[in-house]
């Protein structure tokens, strides 16, 4: 069984999937989430890309990036639980976790959780003041699951 993803910082400041991962984190994934599903990434796929990428972006936008800072990146990403990795040869061959839909998934859920577990009065006023009704069945609807599922995890 695949362990959890480590969300230990949650940015309500940050767009998308950066509320919970850094930058270079989040553009790692991002290009890993892009090849096709059981494809392996190795340390360099990922740093020749990033490096094109910053030699292309405007003079403003570029900034350099090292081989070791893309290789601690995916160490750290791996440490989180959103990487695995297997030694090929001579090199560590990293693969997702979770697709990019499941691990939006589990961090909204793990959010959700902790707002429900913290202030679940709060939580419930204020999904149902939601302006976006779709949106809010479907927290409803999350935050029923995850009710259901904290008895049967407390009781382990």
């Amino acid at each position: 069984m695949t362990p959890e993803p480590d969300f230990n910082v949650f940015r309500t400041d940050r767009p998308g999937i950066r509320k919970v991962l850094g930058d270079l984190e989040a553009e790692v994934m991002e290009l890993i989430w892009t090849r096709p599903a059981g494809q392996g990434t190795t340390v360099r796929d990922v740093f020749e890309v990033l490096y094109e990428r910053r030699l292309n972006a405007s003079k403003e936008e570029r900034r350099r990036i090292a081989y070791t800072t893309v290789m601690n990146t995916m160490t750290r990403l791996a440490k989180k639980h959103l990487l695995r990795t297997e030694k090929v040869e001579q090199a560590y061959v990293y693969y997702p976790n979770f697709t990019q839909e499941e691990f939006i998934s589990r961090f909204v859920e793990h959010i959700l959780e902790n707002l429900l577990v913290s202030f679940s009065g709060a939580t419930l006023t204020g999904l149902a003041a939601l302006s976006d009704p779709q949106a809010a069945a479907r927290a409803r609807q999350l935050l029923a699951e995850i009710a259901r599922r904290r008895p049967a995890e407390e009781g382990e």
